[in-house]
């Protein structure tokens, strides 16, 4: 079995996959088309990939845990998936500078920025350092002035000095880091292709790592995650018709990766299909992850297998979605069917 780091590498040099780094209300994230110019340097445990509008950086580490998850869609027949790339919380650990700090020069950029000088904007994140490089004299003149107060406390010309400023972002963790180069867009505004960045204050506030539907077990930390190729969407969210090669590849993920109940949860679900066994409330997972799994595993046997009499018995039982009527549906027409 491939180790972790060389399950990493591989989907790096895949163009469809997406990458993310952050915590909930702050995230960057790296893409790449296809066809852009990208440049891969790799050395004794770590491996990048840089373009003109961002670059990434991944760091192998011994204690590097792997957690493929699927949720449920609004659309009845789909779902969305991700790999969050985990640390045990002591090890993810970083500075959690609870003010903006003056950082100097970057001695680890991935992207060139001559004359630039780095600050830590304050976040205050256990596991994740927010930063930013500039050369602007202004917004370093703003920074220096404000050192020691925290992000969510700066004053609004100094937030307003970042956007103008538009500096190359930088997001670390134990794992690695992702800078963008990309400009910010107006609030409000939309989100540019490519390498960007969020930074939702209201979300921030929350105090929480990630969405409650992902299934990060106790006592570990999101130090990255990334995005293989959906077998029903495209990158930009689109939805197309379904790959099989795509789905078999990331449940090869979950089957090795996933904690176990999420797996085991959804070989029950297509167990019950297969034996066309009746529907049975108390067969459904109880906890929260287990069951989103279970439903999941539903929508997937009919894609693979067609409507049938059963899953849709099995579907009305546990899937309120699945009334949905403005969504497209995407399963094969054999409803009533055995």
């Amino acid at each position: 079995m491939k180790t972790n780091f060389a399950i990493l590498s591989r989907y790096l040099k895949d163009p469809a996959t997406s990458w993310s780094l952050g915590t909930f209300g702050a995230i960057a994230e790296f893409h790449r088309n296809a066809g852009e110019t990208v440049r891969f340097d790799e050395g004794e445990g770590w491996i990048s990939a840089v373009t003109d509008r961002g670059g990434i950086r991944i760091h192998d580490h011994a204690e590097i845990r792997l957690i493929p998850y699927e949720t449920i869609s609004k659309i009845p027949s789909a779902w969305s998936q991700g790999v969050m790339v985990c640390l045990p919380d002591k090890i993810a650990s970083l500075n959690s500078r609870a003010g903006v700090t003056d950082l100097a020069d970057d001695n680890d950029a991935l992207l060139d920025g001559v004359g630039e000088i780095g600050f830590d904007l304050g976040f205050g994140l256990p596991h994740i350092d927010v930063c930013v490089r500039t050369n602007n004299s202004t917004l370093i003149t703003a920074l220096r002035t404000t050192q020691g107060t925290s992000f969510l406390d700066l004053p609004p010309a100094t937030v307003a000095a970042i956007k103008v400023a538009d500096p190359t972002r930088v997001f670390c963790s134990r794992l690695g880091r992702i800078e963008v180069a990309q400009e910010i867009p107006e609030s409000g505004g939309i989100t540019p292709l490519g390498p960007h960045t969020h930074v939702l204050p209201a979300l921030l506030g929350r105090g929480r790592e990630q969405a409650a539907n992902i299934p990060v077990p106790e006592g570990w930390s999101i130090a990255l995650a990334f995005y293989p190729p959906h077998p029903l969407r495209t990158g930009d969210g689109s939805l197309k018709d379904f790959d099989r090669a795509a789905f078999d590849d990331f449940q090869q993920l979950i089957d090795h990766h996933a904690p176990t109940l999420l797996a085991d949860a959804k070989r029950l679900a297509w167990q019950l299909l297969d034996a066309k066994a009746e529907p049975d409330a108390a067969a459904v997972p109880s906890s929260r992850h287990a069951r989103t799994a279970f439903r999941v595993a539903l929508r997937q046997w009919e894609l693979l297998n067609g409507v049938t009499s059963t899953s849709a018995a099995w579907r009305g039982e546990c899937d309120p979605t699945l009334g949905n009527i403005d969504a497209p549906d995407l399963r094969p027409d054999h409803a009533g069917s055995t």
